[in-house]
Formats: C-alpha cells, sequence, structure tokens
C-alpha cells in the first residue's frame, strides 16, 4: 500500500511493506511474505507453541506474493487447529476483489478506512480521497456474502486533520450506524503528526462523547494509544511483534550463524527497533519467559 502515515515504514531496515500476522500475545509481522520456506517455517513453529490468544494477519497490496507463498492458509491453519480465533486485515478494495478462498478460514475481517486507500478498484461512487458511508455499506454487504463467518470490523484511522474533522463531524455516526458493520476501531496514527496530540484527542472525544456514551467499548473501540497513554484508561495492552530480521539485523550484535533465518522481536509492535533476534522458538520462549509490556510508549505524547 506504502500509506505515508504507515509505522512500517519507520523500522529498522525497512523494506516495502508486505502482509502482516499477528496474534493476541504476540504480533507476528512479515515484512515479505513471499517469505522464505526457513522463514516461514520458524514463524510457524513460534506460533504453534507460544500462549497467543488470536492470529491476526494484514494483507496489503498487491496480495499476489502471498497468494502464491500459500503463507496465509498456512498460518491460518495453525490457528484453526488451535482453535483460536483468526483475523484478517486488509482494505475495502482486496475484500471485493479476493478470491472467495483466500479468506475462507478466518473468523473476523477487520477492513481499513482512510482518504490513502481510496474507492474498491472503481467500484464505489466517492473520488480518490473521499470516504463515503454508502460506499462502505456496499461493499461491506458485498464482504458479507463472501464470507459470512467472519465479522465484519472497520478500522477508521485518523491519517489526516480532515478525514479526523470528517469523523467527528457525523462520518463516524453514519458508520456506526451502518447494519453491515459489527465494530469499528478509530486509531490514531503512529508516530502521530504534530495535530495529533493529547489537546486533539480531548476536543475530538468531547465532540464524540453521544457515541462514545453510547458504544464505547460495545461497537466503538478505541486503540491502545489513545485509551491507555492519553486517556490512562487501564494499561498498555501489550502487542508484541514477531517478523523476519533485516539482513542488517540479523546478527543480533552476537557471534551467530546469519545463514539461519532470525527473526526479531518487539516489545510494542509499533516501535521502530528490535528488542533481539532470534533463531528458534526455543530461544524465542525462553526470552520471554518474564516479559511484561513496555514501560514507556514508543511514541511521545504531547
Amino acid at each position: 500500500m506504502k500509506c505515508p502515515f504507515c509505522y512500517l515504514g519507520a523500522r529498522e531496515g525497512a523494506v516495502d511493506a508486505g502482509p502482516v500476522a499477528g496474534s493476541g500475545l504476540l504480533t507476528t509481522e512479515a515484512t515479505d511474505l513471499g517469505l522464505e520456506e526457513a522463514s516461514l517455517a520458524l514463524l510457524e513453529a513460534a506460533l504453534h507453541q507460544l500462549p497467543y490468544r488470536e492470529l491476526a494477519i494484514t494483507v496489503s497490496e498487491p496480495i499476489e506474493p502471498l497468494v502464491e507463498s500459500g503463507a496465509l492458509s498456512r498460518l491460518l491453519q495453525v490457528a484453526q487447529a488451535r482453535r483460536l480465533p483468526r483475523a484478517v486485515t486488509t482494505t475495502l478494495s482486496v475484500a471485493v476483489s479476493a478470491d472467495a478462498s483466500l479468506f475462507a478460514a478466518a473468523t473476523r475481517l477487520n477492513l481499513s478506512i482512510d482518504p490513502f486507500k481510496g474507492p474498491a478498484q472503481g467500484r464505489l461512487q466517492a473520488p480518490v480521497g473521499a470516504v463515503l458511508a454508502a460506499d462502505v455499506d456496499a461493499a461491506l454487504r458485498q464482504v458479507a456474502d463472501r464470507w459470512p463467518q467472519a465479522e465484519r470490523v472497520l478500522i477508521a484511522t485518523l491519517s489526516t486533520q480532515r478525514f479526523a474533522e470528517q469523523l467527528c463531524d457525523g462520518l463516524l455516526a453514519e458508520l456506526v450506524a451502518l447494519p453491515s458493520v459489527d465494530r469499528i476501531a478509530l486509531n490514531a496514527v503512529k508516530p502521530p503528526p504534530a495535530w495529533c496530540d493529547r489537546a486533539f484527542w480531548l476536543r475530538a472525544l468531547h465532540r464524540l462523547r453521544p457515541l462514545l456514551a453510547q458504544h464505547l467499548d460495545s461497537r466503538l473501540f478505541l486503540d491502545c494509544y489513545v485509551a491507555a497513554r492519553i486517556l490512562g484508561l487501564g494499561d498498555c495492552p501489550a502487542r508484541p511483534d514477531v517478523a523476519p530480521a533485516p539482513a542488517a539485523l540479523a546478527a543480533d550484535g552476537n557471534d551467530v550463524d546469519t545463514t539461519r533465518p532470525r527473526l526479531a522481536f518487539r516489545g510494542c509492535v509499533y516501535q521502530p527497533g528490535a528488542d533481539f533476534t532470534f533463531d528458534s522458538s526455543d530461544d524465542l520462549i525462553q526470552r520471554l519467559h518474564a516479559f511484561r509490556p513496555p514501560a514507556v510508549c514508543p511514541f511521545p505524547i504531547r
């Protein structure tokens, strides 16, 4: 997608972002899920052994490398075998055009909307850069027909100040009211632009107070950065991340065999730097024995 605000682009050794996979305890991000077989096998082994609560895979465009590699199916099968929830995050464009078999094993579809995603390959009425509730509803009805087993969740990212104003001026209320929507998550950009500070969020939440009073934590959700760090509503939910380690990080500063695939661990999915790399699921489990959520958010709160 190459969205200019994506936190993946700020990672050490980042390349063009590809599909992302994750779990409630452990988020695994594959920056190139045309992923080599050895790295995929290591990822599968970690998911088999770790006590994660959910597997979540983010599918970016283009989706062809993911389809060709079979990585999506293999990772979903791990969670399905353990009878765990299986979420896929993608765009409306992918959701209305992908082969019906691609998300057949998903129990939840998170559908990202913001001005950078644009209309669903010409199928919707809004021009590029605009989001209309009627378009979203039309796409979601198609999604419901294709994957009736999957819960439908909208991820609304405040990627521009104008889009944030549109959401507060009524667009969010229109989206919440759509019968095709099961839930909506309101997300802050990470790292936050200058306009998206604490003062902005307090003003925005004040404007949205009728929606929040009726739907907060039932149909409408705030992300961790807003809820835990800005409003102080509970602790950091801990979303660690595992990703294929770029070559520059593979050695981890130690004398290790760099010919073996290594994955990078981050205590928070949003932080640019890795805490360490590992080359076996046993190594990861040992290192995570005393894991605690990060004490400080990786992004400053102005």
